[in-house]
């Protein structure tokens, strides 16, 4: 098949990531290379539904900016363990000395901790909830930055971001290995579903009131 698989429709969404997010766009070509390679890749559903669930995941932050910044969970984990051990804590899940003579946590009581490390552990705690983003929260930073006026009735926003979730939704439940073969994990469905999301993120990418019949009858297709 080559490289046939380059329809105007594509072109549009790559010329769109080449502008705004190289990196979701060399995701959708790989995605697509995958889908229309001469023979089955093994593992496809897997590598699509990967590369489907980043550019949803990311996708609000592009057009609508990031929300609050990412959470360098690595170097802040780091940090609290060299607290952790200069507390005296044990790094091997045991018991730390002096609170039981057993080799689990008690059932009752509290353990010990310096106001230094749990404040540490607290300020950690918060920036989780604070970073952590659901994805109908994303969806709808997402869609309220495509609309012009930016301030629609959530009524006119729920439904199409429920949508766009359930559509999506597909490619992320598929994403890690469940021990099922691409064959018992949808491969039949892979590009209708894929062609599906295409059509939404086509219509979300080149503007949200131009194309909002169309965002319309793509989403009553997918939910037929």
């Amino acid at each position: 098949m080559g490289r046939q698989y380059w329809t105007p429709k594509r072109l549009k969404i790559r010329e769109w990531f080449g502008r705004h997010a190289k990196s979701l766009g060399e995701l959708y070509e790989g995605a697509l290379g995958i889908l229309f390679s001469e023979g089955p890749v093994p593992g496809r559903v897997r590598f699509v539904s990967h590369a489907v669930r980043e550019i949803r995941n990311r996708l609000a932050d592009v057009i609508a900016g990031p929300k609050g910044g990412r959470l360098d969970y690595v170097s802040r984990m780091d940090t609290l363990v060299e607290e952790w051990k200069r507390a005296g804590l044990p790094t091997d899940g045991s018991v730390p000395r002096g609170v039981k003579a057993e080799d689990r946590l008690p059932t009752s009581g509290d353990v010990p901790m310096p106001v230094r490390l749990y404040r540490q552990v607290a300020s950690l705690v918060a920036d989780h909830v604070r970073t952590r983003e659901k994805p109908y929260e994303a969806g709808q930073r997402l869609f309220e930055a495509i609309d012009p006026n930016n301030k629609r009735a959530q009524e006119f926003l729920r439904p199409r971001i429920q949508h766009w979730l359930e559509i999506t939704g597909w490619f992320v439940s598929r994403v890690h290995d469940s021990g099922q073969t691409d064959d018992e994990a949808g491969a039949e469905e892979l590009q209708g579903k894929f062609e599906i999301f295409e059509g939404v993120l086509l219509a979300l990418v080149v503007g949200f009131f131009e194309t909002l019949e169309e965002i319309d009858e793509i989403l009553e297709e997918a939910n037929s």
